[in-house]
């Protein structure tokens, strides 16, 4: 992973401070932990995957080198600390706010992508319930229908559950950043 795969996973952009870095590592592991989806094997295998990526980032980013040994592309040691971080002064309250944020945007266009996944493979399982429907009525005329009919019947509404539960946790953690992101948005216009 280089440098600025890293700043992306953790929605950061160049010159983010150590505790930029570690604030959005945090923000990220709050809304992506798997224990959060250990209801759904599904999104909690998908938050595995995703939360190693998070872990290699920071790894990343706190050792200044790429996960392959490369050296940094870029050396900030060639400019003063505050213009690598994009800003001067002490106080890094509202960049690390805006780390949170942009860490947040980067989750929601990840759960944004999953929920549209799961919303597909509760199309699917309405189709199989509808076309098991159909293969039972024509069961009576295409006698190999018979056995296809309850088999997709009970395939396609195990999937249209199991979407429908993968469904109602990406929107509870959606809404959950959503207050977060207000909560935020709200801190800083008070700076």
């Amino acid at each position: 992973m280089t440098r600025d795969e890293a700043l992306r996973i953790l929605g950061l952009k160049e010159g983010a401070t150590e505790a930029d870095i570690k604030l959005a590592y945090k923000e990220m592991a709050q809304i992506l932990h798997p224990d959060k989806f250990a209801d759904n094997k599904k999104l909690q295998d998908r938050a595995t995957e995703q939360f190693k990526q998070v872990n290699q980032a920071r790894e990343v980013l706190a050792s200044g080198k790429s996960s392959r040994g490369e050296a940094r592309a870029r050396s900030s040691s060639s400019r003063p600390a505050s213009a690598a971080a994009g800003y001067s002064g002490g106080s890094d309250t509202a960049a690390g706010l805006r780390a949170r944020l942009a860490g947040i945007a980067a989750v929601r266009v990840q759960l944004v992508a999953q929920l549209d996944a799961e919303l597909d493979s509760r199309k699917v399982g309405f189709y199989l319930v509808g076309g098991g429907i159909l293969a039972t009525l024509l069961g009576r005329l295409i006698k190999p229908l018979l056995a296809l009919g309850p088999t997709a019947i009970v395939w396609g509404a195990v999937q249209v559950v199991r979407a429908q539960a993968s469904i109602g946790a990406i929107n509870k953690h959606l809404e959950d950043m959503e207050q977060q992101r207000k909560a935020i948005e709200k801190k800083l216009e008070k700076l």
